[in-house]
């Protein structure tokens, strides 16, 4: 991929999400919030791993097949 394309790459994904965050965060708050869309971390609204201890989908899923391969 040339350089002109990667650039190009960026700014379309750049303003994808700019106009998600602008339907999800009315205001100018919007600007802010595109590159994740999460306005906090709290305990409701962040990772579940690290405010519950509670392990991946993809760890439960390896851990099946430890179980099934012994």
């Amino acid at each position: 991929m040339s350089k002109e394309m990667k650039r190009a790459r960026r700014r379309q994904d750049r303003a994808r999400m700019l106009a998600r965050a602008k339907r999800y965060y009315p205001g100018q708050r919007h600007q802010r919030l595109a590159d994740n869309l999460a306005s906090c971390s709290c305990w409701m609204c962040g990772n579940p791993r690290r405010w519950h201890g509670e392990v991946t989908m993809q760890e439960r899923r390896q851990d099946v097949r430890d179980r099934d391969s012994e």
